[in-house]
């Protein structure tokens, strides 16, 4: 074998042993232990957070993985009223995290274009999880922000100061 063969063949090996086991960024990468993709649906480019589910309360983290500011919006519905308070800012790459005790309960993503709302596909922007077995005191019941627009540590600490467990 010539001195270039020889080259490129240990290059090659080398090249091959230290990219074993290396991959592309993981969906789970940045969720915390027992958090895991599940309960949750994309579709229309909306976010459709309990998806199946009635009444077991669940606990999501929600991340911004774009490089803009987010609006996460429930639609309006028939009564207004009933919606209102569920619109919220997360900014790039921050985290929020929602209590949620009713089954399909969708969000759509936007941002503030030139002037307008340009919509966005969820999918594309937002990173969601949700706790296995989340554990509520009797006072945190139903459906609520528990906390927005934090980096993952200073939410995780928000979410335990509200005596939330996992």
């Amino acid at each position: 074998m010539n001195f270039p063969i020889k080259c490129f063949v240990i290059v090659s090996i080398f090249l091959l042993l230290f990219t074993i086991g290396c991959s592309g960024e993981s969906s789970k990468s940045d969720f915390p232990k027992t958090c895991v993709e599940e309960g949750i649906k994309f579709e229309n480019n909306n976010l459709v957070l309990n998806e199946g589910s009635s009444s077991k309360q669940s606990l999501y983290l929600l991340h911004n993985i774009s490089d803009e500011n987010l609006f996460l919006n429930h639609p309006l519905g028939k009564d207004p009223g009933a919606s209102a308070g569920w619109s919220s800012i997360l900014g790039s790459g921050n985290w929020s995290a929602i209590a949620m005790n009713t089954g399909n309960f969708e969000f759509n993503c936007s941002k503030m274009g030139t002037g307008e709302v340009e919509h966005l596909n969820c999918k594309e922007v937002v990173k969601i999880c949700k706790f296995e077995k989340p554990v509520f005191n009797s006072e945190n019941s139903g459906s609520f922000w528990v906390a927005e627009n934090k980096p993952l540590s200073n939410l995780l600490d928000a979410i335990k100061s509200r005596e939330i467990s996992w």
